[in-house]
């Protein structure tokens, strides 16, 4: 049997644009992704529906896989012949063992490669407003385990040269022992008051830092309640972040918005929020497989003139002729009149040579509503006299969206649930329910925001409860608001 390609791939520090195109590439190829826990989960989005996942998450103290059992994962669905994905958070060469796992391949003989990311170190520094060298405060840096192999945890390093020889020093997973981190550097020749750092999720909207000095950044730390993950600077260089600092304390700092759609309508919505500070989550979270089967052909043969065929979307006028391709069936033969639902519907009709009219399903005495389930749910709220509908297209959920979806909230990327239009809400409750997801955890952990009161009356139809918001006021306001769940009346 042929063996298969194994690819590490640094997933980078937690802003989901800094993956590499290479990497996502990769990705979106795998049969097999092996993730840990530093990694955003939102990639996970970015995988097939078929592509098995595995979580190898490790946590202090609590290790999901042991790293033997993660070299044989990856070893065992290699020799099977499938591309895998090993996705570390960062880049997998620093601090991420991948030295360990590419040998293992090498003595069997398993084809890798291996796609580098943007580490913590680097990103993080930069994301505070700090840049790791500069020409007058730092000629040289290095990057530091911040724990070891002693008996007590403690980094095992040579303090001396470390102290007298490195003008920036940026320490990983050090946390736990900063202030055995600060004492020795102090000790070995550091000054006191030398400039220090740590940052908390870097690159996330939930980004902190903390500013201090040796003698002072421990107890700063204690205070602020940092834990991991976070990076520890040290150097003269994290002066600048007075005069450099670019990403924090934006009005939307801290806060991760899940949008349960991806359309071009919220294309400068979302670019609003992001410009504004906020991690946004953007995404389909149904899939759309075809139905069409004996009962959907048998329902197009028997149109009549009588009635009247109306496109819900660009998507149902493509499935619908492939239905009639597949089947035998000429378009020429259906007398029914033809409406588009919109303009953008019409055009694509009359790009294929089919003249019809924009639809005012109120003025129409029969129609046929012609799209996906989804979509059709919406219009009935809106038409609930109307009584033929042909379902072209129906909706599954993918175990990576299901995956994706609770560990963004589990892991508390995201606080605010965005809704822009019924649709949405529709697709959100069918998620729901087909996921198996308890509503109480999205409704207990999220702010559900919305626009439009039809959008709310479905929310809260399902028992997800909402509130409005007065008309005129400013969203960023809604969403920067944590003790309040919110609608936005269109």
């Amino acid at each position: 049997m042929k063996s298969g390609m194994v690819y590490f791939v640094g997933a980078g520090p937690g802003d989901i644009d800094l993956i590499t195109v290479k990497g996502k590439q990769a990705l979106q190829e795998a049969d097999v992704v092996i993730f840990d826990r530093l990694i955003n989960p939102f990639l996970l989005t970015a995988v097939r529906d078929d592509a098995k996942l595995i979580y190898c998450g490790k946590q202090p103290c609590k290790h999901t896989l042991r790293q033997e059992d993660i070299q044989k994962e990856i070893l065992i669905h290699a020799r099977k012949g499938k591309t895998v994905v090993r996705l570390k958070g960062g880049d997998p060469a620093v601090f991420g063992r991948v030295g360990e796992e590419v040998e293992l391949l090498a003595e069997h003989r398993i084809a890798y490669e291996i796609i580098p990311g943007i580490t913590a170190g680097i990103a993080a520094t930069m994301y505070s407003g700090v840049p790791i060298t500069h020409r007058k405060h730092s000629n040289s840096f290095a990057v530091v385990t911040g724990h070891g192999s002693k008996d007590d945890g403690t980094p095992n390093v040579e303090w001396g040269p470390l102290a007298k020889g490195v003008e920036t020093i940026v320490f990983y997973m050090g946390v736990k022992h900063l202030r055995t981190i600060t004492t020795e550097l102090i000790k070995n020749g550091k000054e006191k008051d030398t400039a220090a750092l740590v940052v908390q999720w870097g690159t996330y909207s939930k980004q902190r830092t903390v500013e201090g000095s040796l003698a002072t950044i421990a107890n700063k730390v204690k205070q602020a309640n940092i834990t991991n993950p976070a990076i520890i600077v040290v150097g003269d260089v994290a002066k600048l972040r007075s005069k450099l600092a670019w990403f924090d304390n934006k009005q939307l700092s801290g806060r991760g918005v899940l949008i349960p759609s991806k359309t071009e309508m919220n294309q400068q919505l979302v670019k609003s929020l992001k410009v504004n500070g906020a991690d946004v989550y953007e995404h389909n979270l149904l899939t759309q497989v075809e139905n069409i089967g004996s009962e959907q052909v048998n329902q197009i043969t028997q149109l009549s003139k009588e009635q009247q065929l109306v496109f819900l979307s660009t998507q149902s006028v493509y499935t619908f002729l492939r239905a009639l391709g597949e089947n035998d069936l000429d378009l020429r033969k259906i007398e029914s009149p033809i409406y588009a639902i919109d303009n953008a519907v019409k055009a694509t009709l009359q790009m294929l040579g089919i003249q019809s009219s924009l639809a005012s399903i109120c003025e129409l005495q029969s129609p046929v509503l012609i799209g996906g389930d989804v979509e059709i749910e919406s219009m009935r709220l809106e038409y609930p006299k109307w009584k033929e509908e042909l379902v072209l297209t129906k909706h599954k959920v993918s175990q990576k969206d299901i995956e994706a979806f609770n560990r963004l909230i589990e892991e508390q990327h995201v606080n605010t649930l965005l809704v822009t239009s019924s649709k949405e809400a529709i697709q959100l409750v069918t998620f729901l329910k087909l996921s198996g997801i308890e509503k109480d955890s999205v409704i207990n952990t999220l702010n559900v925001v919305c626009r439009g009161i039809e959008t709310s009356l479905i929310l809260e139809a399902a028992k997800i409860p909402v509130k409005r918001f007065r008309e005129g006021e400013n969203i960023m306001t809604v969403i920067r608001e944590e003790e309040t769940v919110l609608a936005v009346e269109s």
